[in-house]
């Protein structure tokens, strides 16, 4: 039995994820903050113990799909654990999950600070795919490099303003009147109702109104009610930043 940190898991997970694997069951166990058996909190340097479902499928084109879901639990609720299934191919049901914040970009000789309105975009749960021969790939950041984004190193937001540049002109967030549409590559994939009398909707919107927005995506993004962390993403080189325009 493999243990990381103080994570346990199965050593079935590492013909899946490959040099990835330690970098996985850490990111797993810090995304987690409850035991997923008695849904009590799970507390720092504890011995944990990890679960992994996953579900292949193979698209009709012959690229194989692979969907990782995983739980984790306090040691003593449950061992480690790898279940391996097939199932047919369906696009997959993905739930987004975003985060809207205004940041300000450091002033340039002597010029004030620029406000800069991003969006934080993420999709659970992670899905992967394998061309034949090949390594796992995250559908979410394939698509997204395609697209004119760049990977991010940094998981600090001073880094993130520096290295972000534009990307192509397929992609856009649509602010119609308060509805906030993001569109890649030509395909709605957010849609999110504003409203303009809430102070926070209403600074966002004012810094938006400057003509671009930061997008920061990819996979392992942690997105709660109360917390935006990137780091995990970052780590693991699957968080994608760019700038993309505003069209009203």
């Amino acid at each position: 039995m493999p243990v990381t940190r103080n994570v346990a898991w199965d050593e079935g997970l590492e013909s899946f994820k490959g040099r990835d694997t330690t970098h996985y069951v850490t990111t797993a166990a810090a995304i987690a903050t409850t035991c997923a058996a008695c849904r009590q909190p799970l507390q720092p340097e504890e011995p944990l113990s990890l679960s992994v479902d996953i579900t292949e499928s193979t698209a009709p084109d012959g690229t194989e799909y692979v969907t990782f879901t995983d739980y984790v639990f306090h040691r003593q609720c449950s061992e480690p654990g790898l279940t391996v299934g097939t199932a047919p191919w369906r696009p997959s049901e993905l739930t987004p999950l975003a985060a809207r914040m205004v940041l300000t970009q450091e002033p340039v000789l002597g010029s004030p600070g620029t406000v800069v309105a991003a969006l934080a975009y993420t999709l659970t749960p992670v899905v992967s795919f394998r061309e034949r021969g090949g390594e796992l790939t995250s559908a979410l950041v394939s698509i997204l490099l395609s697209h004119g984004f760049q990977l991010a190193m940094s998981p600090e937001y001073t880094d993130i303003l520096q290295q972000a540049a534009e990307v192509e002109g397929s992609c856009c967030l649509r602010a119609t009147g308060a509805v906030l549409t993001l569109t890649i590559g030509g395909e709605p994939i957010y849609s999110e109702q504003l409203n303009p009398r809430n102070p926070d909707d209403a600074q966002w919107l004012e810094a938006a109104a400057h003509g671009a927005a930061l997008i920061i995506a990819g996979d392992n993004l942690v997105i709660t009610d109360t917390m935006l962390d990137v780091s995990a993403a970052a780590h693991l080189g699957t968080l994608v930043i760019g700038y993309i325009p505003i069209q009203t």
